[in-house]
């Protein structure tokens, strides 16, 4: 139900969905990748290939997004 991801970030791209705008985001977790959607709520500025990011999703669904070192 919980999970923490932690990871450089590979891609990033604004989205646009009815006015709303996302970040997709391709996140290297160890050696997988995992494409992620948030909310721009949940960071100011944008993501950035090559930062590293924590994100906390409950249920598969983002609830928070922090910029953090390397891990």
């Amino acid at each position: 139900m919980f999970e923490t991801l932690e990871g450089l970030v590979l891609e990033a791209q604004m989205v646009s969905i009815h006015g709303a705008v996302f970040y997709d985001v391709v996140l290297l977790v160890g050696s997988t990748a995992r494409r992620v959607r948030f909310q721009d709520t949940f960071l100011h500025p944008a993501p950035k290939p090559g930062e590293y990011l924590r994100l906390e999703l409950i249920l598969g669904n983002v609830s928070d997004v922090q910029r953090i070192l390397s891990p």
